[in-house]
Order: structure tokens, then sequence, then C-alpha cells
């Protein structure tokens, strides 16, 4: 809102000037919370958040989106077109999307839900403006305290959010806090850490560089990105009820299978598309490489992930918890 909006719609009051200037000061707050958000910081030609500058290592430019969209619908296929595995009822009314990136997840689950109110959080405000009536975004930290109220959710979503955040454990506890008994939560997650059972994957592999490295960011930046044997004792350590599934995804279109093939295929485009998004920043701002350097080793992985001999693979795991009923 400008000064001039706002000094025609203060009404006409006795004490003029300072009600004008309170709703200037309101402005100008506002103005300077919409800067922290919208103000967002280009590095290496990719653009990053600016509302908690730092708390996240991804872009979130258009070429990330994309990426993202991509890896939602990865997802989709190996859930075999399912957004979650939860035994959610049939109208579940207040539900919650940590790191909600682009927003597809929530529109989509809004879309599938009439019954729901389904929230967004992201410290990224690219979410789409146009979306269905009963979704929302919001912009904040949810590695801060929440201010949601307690009890309130029936399903708290949280998908491709490794190396965001600091304490699995705690992370979980809040979701334990604000959700209603009986609810549930569900963390599905990607893990970078590539295998295989052939010895096609050497160990002088950039893909075996990779896991070095972002041990490296993640010690720099006090988060794991490499948590997939704890990922389910943290859900229960918080208080919930675990059921876990752990699935191998191809990378690439190697295995006989033609369901396994169509997975490698779209891990594989995924990963391509996003992987210097992935690390362009950890590997400049925070191990100190030259962005020439990056580039040659990010066209090395690049060309590790299209050799045809590659059988690799990565695990995925699908793990919801849930709060007992009486606490």
């Amino acid at each position: 809102m400008s000064q001039i909006t706002a000094e025609k719609m203060c009404p006409e009051n006795e004490e003029g000037p300072p009600v004008v200037a309170a709703i200037e000061a309101v402005v100008t707050d506002t103005e300077s919370l919409r800067s922290s958000i919208l103000g967002y910081k280009w590095e290496n030609g990719r653009r990053y958040h600016a509302y908690q500058d730092g708390t996240y290592w991804g872009p979130n430019d258009d070429r990330q989106q994309e990426a993202e969209d991509l890896m939602h619908e990865m997802y989709r296929i190996v859930l075999d077109g399912k957004l979650y595995e939860a035994p959610l009822g049939d109208n579940p009314q207040a539900v919650l999307d940590l790191g909600c990136g682009t927003g597809i997840w929530a529109i989509e689950f809004a879309d599938e839900h009439p019954s729901a109110d389904v929230t967004g959080v992201d410290l990224s405000p690219i979410q789409p403006a146009f979306v269905p009536p009963n979704c929302k975004f919001e912009v904040d930290d949810i590695n801060k305290e929440w201010t949601f109220p307690l009890n309130k959710f029936e399903f708290i979503h949280i998908r491709g959010m490794t190396g965001c955040i600091p304490s699995w454990v705690e992370l979980h506890k809040k979701a334990f806090k604000h959700l209603k008994p009986g609810g549930y939560v569900e963390h599905v997650e990607l893990w970078g850490i590539a295998n295989s059972d052939d010895g096609t994957l050497k160990e002088d592999s950039p893909l075996k560089k990779w896991v070095q490295i972002f041990e490296q960011i993640g010690d720099a930046m006090g988060k794991t990105f490499f948590f997939a044997h704890g990922a389910a004792n943290a859900m229960r350590e918080a208080g919930f009820e675990v059921t876990e599934r752990k699935v191998k995804v191809p990378i690439g279109p190697w295995p006989k299978d033609k369901k396994l093939k169509q997975w490698g295929l779209w891990n594989r485009q995924f990963v391509i598309q996003g992987i210097e998004g992935f690390s362009i920043r950890g590997l400049t701002e925070m191990l100190g490489w030259k962005y020439e350097e990056a580039q040659l080793f990010l066209a090395a992985l690049r060309k590790e992930l299209m050799r045809p001999s590659l059988h690799s693979y990565v695990e995925m795991t699908i793990i919801y918890g849930q709060k007992p009923t009486e606490e």
C-alpha cells in the first residue's frame, strides 16, 4: 500500500496527522516485510529466497521450480499415482504441507479433497496466485516456533526436505503437538546416496564424490543430507506409531522391468534438471570452489548419470506416523 493510498483511506479525524502517521508507520513496516520476502538474492546467475536468507541451500528460480515439479511427478509415479500413503479418512479437514515449494502438492491435495483446508508453508512466495478456494500459502520458517493452534491438523505432509532440518526429532515433536489425536504426519524423501548391486558404480565415480561434498555442506550448515537410516526413528522418538516403506529408485532406464525403467527415466531427468541448483551455492559459497571448477564437476556428474553401463539407484523412504488417539 503506497503512502498516497494510505492517506486517502484515512477517515476524517480531529487528530488527523497522528492517524496518518500511524498508518504510514504500518505501511513502512509492511513494505519492509515485503522487501525482506521478495528482495531475492542472486548468485552465479541463480535466484535465492530472501526471507531467512541462507536457511535453504537451493534456488527458487524458474529452472529450479521446473525441477521441483518434475520431482513431484516422479513421487506420484512411485506412489502409484497417489499423493500420500497414510490411511487418512474420506474427508480430511485441516492439512499442513511443510516446505511446500511450488505448492503443487498442496494444490492437488486441495483439488482431490474439497473437505480439506490446506495450508502450505515455505520460505519462498513462489506459489501461483490462482489456487483452489480451500488452499492457501504462508511464508515462514518451519524450523522456528509454529504459530498454529495446538491439536489443529489431521495431516502434516513433509517431502523433499533433505538438508533443510537441523533436528528431525524436534520437527516431529512440533508436528506431534499440532496434530489432533489420531492424526498423521508423513515424510517422503528421495535420499542422494547412489548405490549399485553389480559393481558398475565405481569408487572414483563423481556420484561418490557428490556424497562426500554434501556431507561437507551439511556439516557447514548444521543439517544432514543423508538421514535415511534415522528418519523413522526420529518420528518414533517424537511419540508417533510409525510405518515405514523403503523403495529402490533407479537412476536411468537400465532396469528390464518397465515400471522401474519409467522410474529411472523420471529420476535421472529430475537430477539432471536440478543438479546445478542443488549444488552451486554449496560448492562456491560454503566450500569455496571457483565457479568454473564447480561447473566442471557438474559436467562430469552429468556424464556419469548418462553412462549406459551404470546400474545405479537411490533409496526413497515413505514414512508415516500416527499420533495416539489417547495421550
